[in-house]
């Protein structure tokens, strides 16, 4: 993952030593090809991958290619669960556009791979203003903690 992964995890995300957590703040998804590349996913019973915000540059068929690269260094025999960006604000719409829709035209391609609506969920929460950061892109504590339980109940 990324900082949002990072902000999770401050939120108590793999607290309870169910969940391994890999982030770092700025990550970007080739980032993350990369380091999957020192990691046997085959030894997971899951994978959840939470990147693509700081790929808001990337048209549609630019992440498209950037999630085959990560599928195919994960593989194909693990169950693979990628959750989406946020939607909710200025500054993530735009950047949400491209790598939705790959995230979404992937998930029919490879049998393995889930798409988890964090967009969805936080359309769906009342006031979620509360639970961002005013720079837009993070959360505030709660907003960390909350997403926190959501990724641990993906598993």
């Amino acid at each position: 993952g990324d900082s949002l992964t990072v902000g999770a995890e401050m939120g108590g995300l793999g607290d309870d030593g169910t969940i391994e957590v890999d982030a770092f703040g700025g990550r970007t998804t080739l980032q993350g090809v990369e380091q999957a590349r020192d990691v046997d996913a085959r030894s997971y019973e899951q994978v959840i991958v939470a990147l693509g915000t700081n790929d808001y540059l990337d048209s549609e068929a630019d992440f498209r290619a950037r999630i085959d690269k990560m599928m195919k260094v994960l593989g194909t025999d693990v169950p693979v669960t990628w959750i989406n960006v946020d939607t909710g604000t200025p500054k993530l719409a735009p950047a949400a556009s491209g790598v939705n829709a790959a995230l979404t035209a992937a998930a029919d391609d490879y049998d393995n791979l889930t798409i988890a609506d964090w967009a969805g969920y936080m359309a769906t929460v009342d006031s979620p203003d509360e639970l961002r950061a005013d720079d837009e892109v993070h959360y505030s504590p709660e907003g960390y903690r909350r997403r926190a339980r959501w990724m641990a109940d993906l598993t």
